[in-house]
């Protein structure tokens, strides 16, 4: 971090910088108009906290190593961590140190807009709303979209600006709009971050710049844009707009996958000079009913991310396939109900079920129903009786709760004497 002591001597002055070592280690690099300082050497160890020993996260086991028989060895990629992820399902289709934490740069901006788009849905904001440029955005440094103090943009062009050049002075408006300051912002992104189960994320600004205590993993970031994709899906055309013109300057999109891959449907690219690059991506094929996230991060050049997000995605849509297999309270089993009005009740699955399985003959799938024991009414509508396993080749690829879609009384008495007889000489 440097900041700047001005001392008066003789009748004039001058400017003395001081390093970010004199400060505490936990001080944001801030600029003399309190914005973050692009140009501070904030170091990796410094970003980047290391999980505590024993620290939980989310078990990982890729599908691509959990049927080597049917699809070869994921690619091997110049990256310190990566993640595929079926959007259709959340599946993890392929990935290298998921957990592992890493700088993740302008792919913070992701959670900015995360935010923005649920206050959008919730009707608080419009993107219509005029924004002033805060002098704290127009002070912030790194990529831009050359935004001044006083000027005003909507609400739709300062994402525009913050998703197609990254613009730095972008997402610093945004936030300071919606609550008041950064650091205000920042809660809002790690309350989130929280709520979406990051467990390895942290933020301590808005940008991606580099600060302290700012990082997160492949893992945690595919969970942010997935959610992204699967509940703002109106919204992913943002991430394909190739250009931006402001303020007579014309930049193009910095995510270079989307004119490289014509399946490519975004979504954000990420640099510093001691993280290196990274890229999280999106695609769907027209043929295909699966939907991929790729997560690269930290590679060593632009080039590489994309040709890196581009290698993740191929594997993904050669290799695999998606169906929905069930809908929202379609009947799987008449399991026999003991002491009842009538001997069999309907169970079915609380949601749809879709998966993602390697390309085989959808017929391999198997369905097979567990109930937790022998039932008696009386039942309720919506009761929880067993367990659907899906498998292919005897491997479980799923497991959701089954429940009743319709109740049953008790039965007569003669029903009930019966019954109990059946049960106590099966």
């Amino acid at each position: 971090m440097t900041k700047y002591l001005i001392s008066l001597a003789l009748g004039c002055f001058f400017i003395a910088p001081t390093s970010i070592a004199a400060s505490s280690p936990d001080a944001l690099p801030l600029n003399q108009y309190g914005a973050i300082d692009a140009n501070a050497k904030v170091p990796l160890s410094v970003q980047i906290d290391p999980a505590p020993p024993g620290f939980p996260t989310p078990s990982v086991v890729s599908e691509s190593t959990q049927w080597p028989d049917l699809v070869p060895t994921e690619p091997m990629l110049n990256a310190k961590g990566y993640v595929l992820m079926s959007a259709n399902t959340g599946q993890i289709l392929a990935s290298y140190e998921p957990h592992k934490r890493l700088v993740p740069a302008s792919l913070t901006k992701l959670m900015t807009l995360y935010i923005i788009e649920k206050e959008l849905k919730a009707g608080s904001i419009k993107l219509s709303d005029v924004i002033t440029v805060p002098k704290v955005a127009w002070a912030t440094g790194g990529t831009r979209m050359y935004l001044k103090p006083g000027d005003q943009l909507t609400i739709a062009q300062l994402i525009e600006g913050m998703l197609t050049v990254s613009g730095n002075d972008a997402a610093v408006a945004l936030a300071v709009h919606l609550a008041g300051t950064q650091e205000a912002f920042v809660n809002m992104m790690n309350h989130e971050a929280k709520q979406l189960n990051m467990t390895n994320t942290h933020f301590n600004d808005v940008t991606g710049l580099p600060v302290p205590h700012h990082y997160s993993s492949a893992y945690d970031l595919a969970l942010l844009a997935r959610t992204i994709v699967q509940t703002f899906p109106e919204n992913q055309a943002w991430f394909q707009k190739k250009s931006i013109t402001y303020a007579g300057i014309t930049q193009t999109n910095f995510n270079k996958l989307i004119f490289r891959y014509k399946y490519a449907t975004g979504m954000k690219t990420g640099s510093t000079s001691e993280g290196g690059y990274s890229l999280i991506s999106s695609a769907q094929r027209p043929d295909q009913t699966t939907e991929l996230i790729g997560v690269v991060l930290n590679t060593p050049s632009r080039n590489i991310s994309v040709s890196a997000s581009q290698a993740l995605l191929n594997y993904g849509f050669r290799f695999f396939d998606t169906q929905k297999l069930y809908s929202h309270d379609t009947t799987v089993g008449h399991p026999r109900v003991y002491m009842a009005d009538q001997p069999n009740v309907a169970v079915g699955t609380t949601k749809p079920i879709t998966i993602t399985f390697p390309k085989v003959d959808p017929s391999y799938l198997k369905a097979e129903i567990v109930i937790d024991k022998q039932l008696t009414a009386p039942l309720a509508k919506n009761q929880q009786v067993g367990t659907l396993h899906v498998k292919l080749q005897d491997k479980t690829l799923l497991e959701t709760p089954i429940v009743t879609l319709e109740a049953r009384q008790s039965g007569s008495v003669w029903q009930k004497i019966k019954d109990r007889f059946s049960l106590m000489t099966s």
